[in-house]
């Protein structure tokens, strides 16, 4: 998609870098534990991660993991308070999109 001057002027990022991403992934036993409904499985940040990890920025066609907009590095997770914190970067300051990706 292309944009115009007046777009970038606007306050959108024309040009965002794109990130290799993370190739962490849970292990085989990791899913099968939390699949036990026997048992009770905390949340850690990596779960949180591969939640949010794929969603597309409304603006490219880029994840926010890919833009570096989510990492896992800044997400915490108080299991025994039931809180999780997801702090996330904007490809540019003031970025007018982060009320629509939900951030």
């Amino acid at each position: 998609r292309q944009f115009s001057g007046t777009a970038v002027m606007a306050g959108l990022n024309a040009s965002p870098q794109v990130h290799d991403v993370n190739d962490e992934l849970r292990s085989a036993d990791e899913c099968a534990q939390e699949a036990d409904l026997s048992q009770r499985d905390p949340f850690d940040s990596l779960e949180i991660f591969e939640l949010i990890r794929g969603i597309k920025d409304p603006e490219h066609p880029h994840s926010l993991e890919q833009l570096k907009v989510a990492q896992r590095n800044l997400i915490t997770v108080d299991d025994v308070k039931s809180r999780i914190t997801v702090q996330f970067t904007p490809t540019i300051p003031h970025c007018s999109m982060a009320t629509l990706i939900g951030l």
